[in-house]
């Protein structure tokens, strides 16, 4: 595992930068209540599938950073790194170098901007540049210290930063996050933060729009691809999505971190090859997967009949539920809450299974006066219907094909043999 964030419990800092461990708190031994105690139920988990350039771009340069051997990393990414050039790969280096192997400051960047926000899910590069240059200094060095807590409290150690000035101080708090940054440097940009910011904005701004911003463009239909097909699947859990989208088990430390998640996004990622990334920053967790695998696990050959958009429609489905959503609606649409009532199971369960119709375009929905109406796509239904003939049919041709070629091997076999049986001169002998 190359990436990611290990995310046991942290805390936060203030405006000052001054450690608040709101998070953490005394608990009595496992399983350990008072009689007649009444436990606060937990939402279910929301899992979700998004793409942004904030999201995407915190993978792709954290994976740049990394990418220093070409044996192990995609080529593109090892090409980028050296493209950089000798000043701008130090601040490469400084920059996501001083904040532990999980990288934890590009992850504050990103979690500033609430990338979950209706408004931001589908952000692009100016509208993240333009919150963080909204951002004030001292916003920037509580990142950075946040990012440093978060090293310590993977160590076990609650430890918060210096009360002074000191140089020597900041030096003991910051060393052990240290993986390629210098640390007298990033000292200096801590107690600086004028400079901390001015460095991190540029750096963002010019690999995107250097390096990065047209290959995101060529890479986004094959990230679209992967996101309607995790879209329009079902998901038995957390770790059975990751691992199918994936082809990685879920990491232990985000499986033993679930309890206190509230919400699962999975976001492609070109570029990721074989390695498993995630930011785990509770509530929310991010898993990225490499679209490139999905794609290519689900997308039909070049020559065949079968369409892209079959698989969501068989995907959708194939679920008993679904299929009693359909009947519901073969006489006209009805709105969400009448469909609970009518199905007996949790508004959450009927909302999962109406959002996966939905994605494979089964159902369509229709918003009034503050309620979501569904009906049937009879279209999509007929398309699906058709496709299915379709390859039944070229199969049927297939089969009288390798008949009628069957017939002709038989009968060329046939007549060889009674060339052959000419050929043979009388009364031969074998000497």
């Amino acid at each position: 595992m190359e990436t990611g964030s290990s995310g046991v419990l942290h805390g936060r800092v203030d405006t000052r930068g001054r450690p608040c461990y709101r998070d953490i708190a005394i608990s009595r031994r496992p399983g350990q209540r008072r009689m007649g105690e009444l436990l606060i139920g937990r939402p279910a988990l929301k899992l979700e599938v998004a793409i942004s350039v904030p999201l995407d771009l915190t993978s792709v340069i954290s994976l740049v950073f990394r990418a220093t051997d070409a044996r192990r990393f995609e080529r593109w990414l090892v090409e980028a790194r050296k493209a950089l050039g000798a000043e701008w790969e130090h601040d490469l280096d400084t920059l996501l170098g001083f904040s532990g192997r999980l990288l934890y400051y590009v992850e504050e960047l990103l979690m500033s901007f609430d990338p979950f926000r209706p408004e931001h899910r589908e952000a692009g590069f100016e509208d993240y540049l333009a919150h963080l240059k909204r951002l004030p200094p001292w916003a920037y060095r509580s990142m950075a210290i946040q990012a440093i807590l978060r090293v310590a409290l993977d160590r076990g150690v609650l430890e918060g930063p210096p009360e002074s000035e000191d140089p020597a101080a900041w030096r003991s708090f910051i060393e052990p996050g240290l993986t390629r940054a210098d640390a007298d440097e990033v000292v200096r940009l801590v107690l600086a933060p004028e400079q901390l910011k001015e460095r991190t904005v540029r750096l963002l701004e010019r690999f995107w729009r250097e390096l990065y911003a047209a290959e995101f463009e060529r890479a986004l239909p094959a990230m679209r691809r992967a996101l309607r097909q995790a879209k329009a699947t079902t998901f038995a859990s957390v770790a059975a999505a990751f691992e199918e989208l994936s082809g990685h088990r879920l990491p232990d430390e985000v499986q033993l971190a679930l309890p206190r998640v509230e919400r699962v996004t999975f976001c492609p990622s070109y570029y990721l090859g074989n390695f498993v990334q995630f930011i785990l920053y509770p509530p929310e967790l991010i898993l990225y997967f490499n679209c490139q695998r999905t794609s290519a696990a689900t997308q039909p050959e070049v020559e065949s009949v079968i369409s892209p958009d079959l698989l969501p429609g068989l995907r959708a489905l194939g679920d008993g539920t679904r299929l009693r959503i359909i009947e519901l609606l073969r006489n006209g649409e009805r709105y969400a809450q009448e469909i609970v009532g009518m199905l007996g199971i949790s508004q959450s369960a009927v909302s999962r299974h109406l959002a996966m119709l939905e994605a494979a375009g089964i159902v369509t929905v229709r918003p009034a006066n503050g309620m979501k109406y569904y009906a049937i796509n009879s279209q999509r239904l007929r398309q699906i219907a058709e496709e299915l003939e379709r390859i039944g049919s070229v199969e049927s041709l297939s089969t009288e094909h390798d008949k009628s070629n069957g017939l002709r091997a038989d009968f060329s076999r046939a007549a060889g043999r009674s060339l052959l049986a000419e050929e043979k001169p009388p009364h031969s002998t074998v000497g």
